[in-house]
């Protein structure tokens, strides 16, 4: 049974468009996609490069060059990967498809020479020095606009909030930590300007972050590149994790001092085993964690995350 679209996260309506086009049902996945075109405008060109695809899989080419101008028209670009996309394949030998594609380049070439790091600070209403501290990350395709709801119930209990954005920008206002050794010296840096400007609590400086971002929270809190208290890493995924030589790495160093962790995963996160086992393993090295495995979620947040969130805190900072 598909979820209802007009209550479904896009990541999730997404999946079950790539699930009906993986079963071969274009026409479907096209006439849902486009339907939902209005629902999802953070996601526009996402959904619009579907569309093209099941589009270019049912034989109408023009139809799906036209879309794809559309998005361009619009001021998007795509990256490497979108125009490589096998429902696009039908498309590759027409020069209308390599005239729209090379001007896709230019703006992804002229982009990321623009992009930069970005630190978004919160203060809460009744600042009282010295300050608690979160720092989050967004996850992969994510930015700080879209991540900010999500913890900024911490400022009304007195936090201060900061949303670090990567300069490495996959598409329009979307941006990615796929350069882990640029995320780790941008992540220092906007450490290094908190501690700066802001007198930090201590005991009470947290890094918590989304998928690719909770796994920087993750690592870099483990390895003590960011001197945290704590660390929340909500569906955490990322090339590190997956590799056994880089979880024995860091298990084979010892622990920050005073560390704390807290990890949330889905039982329908594809990441779901690998986590509930490095958790063990954190747990078994001596790391006081708590593990929050939450029934049918998929990757993303919990519903009841913002609710949760001042409890994980107090786990992290008052043990």
């Amino acid at each position: 049974m598909m979820p209802d679209d007009n209550t479904t996260d896009f990541g999730t309506f997404y999946a079950g468009l790539s699930a009906l086009a993986g079963a071969g049902r274009y026409q479907e996945a096209l006439d849902r996609a486009t339907a939902a075109q209005p629902r999802y405008p953070e996601d526009h060109a996402i959904l619009v490069h579907f569309r093209a695809g099941m589009l270019a899989r049912l034989g109408d080419a023009q139809g799906a060059l036209a879309l794809l101008e559309e998005a361009l028209n619009a001021g998007e670009w795509y990256t490497q990967v979108f125009w490589e996309a096998p429902d696009l394949a039908s498309l590759r030998d027409l020069d209308e498809f390599h005239r729209l594609r090379a001007l896709s380049d230019q703006r992804q070439v002229a982009a990321q020479t623009r992009a930069r790091p970005e630190l978004f600070v919160r203060l809460p209403e009744k600042a009282m020095e010295p300050l608690p501290v979160l720092l989050a990350l967004h996850g992969n395709m994510h930015n700080a606009t879209i991540e900010f709801p999500r913890w900024s119930g911490l400022l009304a209990r007195g936090w201060l909030v900061a949303l670090a954005q990567s300069s490495q920008i996959a598409r329009p206002k979307r941006y990615v930590w796929t350069d882990h050794r640029k995320a780790e010296r941008e992540l220092k840096a906007h450490y290094e300007a908190l501690r700066d400007e802001y007198p930090i609590e201590a005991g009470h400086f947290v890094a918590g972050g989304f998928s690719m971002g909770a796994e920087l929270a993750l690592t870099l809190g483990l390895r003590g590149v960011l001197p945290a208290d704590g660390f929340i890493a909500v569906a955490p995924a990322g090339p590190l994790l997956r590799e056994p030589d880089e979880i024995d790495r860091l298990l084979g160093e010892p622990l920050p001092s005073g560390l704390r962790g807290v990890m949330v995963i889905g039982t329908d996160d594809p990441m779901h085993d690998l986590i509930t086992a490095l958790a063990d393993r954190l747990q078994a090295a001596g790391l006081p964690l708590h593990l929050w495995v939450v029934d049918g979620l998929g990757h993303d947040y919990p519903p009841d995350f913002a609710d949760r969130l001042p409890e994980l805190i107090a786990f992290l900072v008052e043990g």
